[in-house]
């Protein structure tokens, strides 16, 4: 799968210590005018700034970021294909696309269903020990 065309919320302001909301149009059946994937792309520096400004010596808990060196069409334009260059159909593209969409209760309803899905297998496997 290829990248149609990547557009950004806001162009940057400085290419190496700076944050981007990434809109991205694929070649596939799921982007048009309703859909396109949107990611968070930042930069190394950014992140250190964000910890100095807070005081803090590490992260607080946000949205996943593709981290690159400097904020250029080119080198996010690969960021972002080589997250979509996978066999599992775009995987991490989708991955780190989705947190921004779901609610707790989502989550809540992906973790009780991961939840059950366990419980069924280990119940075969207990049922075939015996």
């Amino acid at each position: 799968m290829k990248i149609k065309e990547i557009s950004y919320v806001l162009g940057p302001k400085d290419l190496i210590n700076d944050c981007l909301d990434v809109m991205v149009f694929l070649e596939d059946e799921y982007c048009n005018d309703a859909f396109v994937y949107v990611v968070e792309v930042t930069t190394p520096q950014c992140l250190s700034r964000r910890m100095e400004k807070s005081e803090s010596e590490f992260l607080s808990p946000s949205y996943p970021y593709i981290l690159v060196l400097k904020l250029t069409d080119e080198i996010i334009e690969a960021a972002i294909q080589s997250f979509i260059d996978t066999d599992d159909d775009s995987y991490w593209l989708k991955l780190y696309h989705i947190p921004a969409t779901l609610n707790i209760e989502d989550i809540n309803e992906i973790l009780y269903r991961k939840k059950q899905e366990n419980m069924e297998l280990k119940a075969r496997i207990d049922a075939n020990l015996d």
